[in-house]
């Protein structure tokens, strides 16, 4: 099967001033998802450990613009993957930018933000650290 991936502008031109280590872990997101698309990467794991990829509908029900952020979300068909992205003061030791989280699984202060258009496509938009997670502010335009 051939998967496809894309990248924003925007994508490209944060992905590009980050370090060598930051853009190993960009890279190693790639190749994972040219191995077995989107299962590939909801699956990839660290150290016996699975990364976070979750949709990014999933807002605080508390949040002022909860209705807003959801319909962005489900309308850019918006999903986040943790990067792992650096290891300051020690608060993310695995792999030098993850922690294991009450979920077990590992999450990172840096987000890769990509739509899915299917299991076998997707588009990186942005790279940003949270929190906050600001889902209006990603555009993929």
């Amino acid at each position: 099967m051939d998967y496809e991936l894309e990248t924003t502008a925007i994508f490209d031109s944060k992905a590009k001033n980050f370090a060598i280590a930051e853009k190993r872990k960009i890279k190693r997101f790639m190749i994972e998802f040219s191995k077995g698309g989107f299962q590939s990467i909801d699956n990839y794991k660290i150290h016996g450990y699975k990364v976070r990829n979750k949709n990014s509908d999933n807002v605080d029900k508390n949040d002022s613009d909860f209705i807003k952020k959801v319909n962005h979300a489900l309308s850019l068909k918006l999903w986040h993957y943790h990067a792992g992205f650096y290891n300051l003061n020690n608060e993310y030791p695995i792999d030098n930018g993850y922690k294991l989280s009450d979920k077990n699984d590992l999450v990172s202060q840096w987000l890769i933000h990509y739509q899915k258009i299917s299991d076998s496509h997707i588009v990186l938009v942005d790279i940003m650290p949270h929190p906050p997670l600001n889902i209006l502010a990603i555009n993929p335009k």
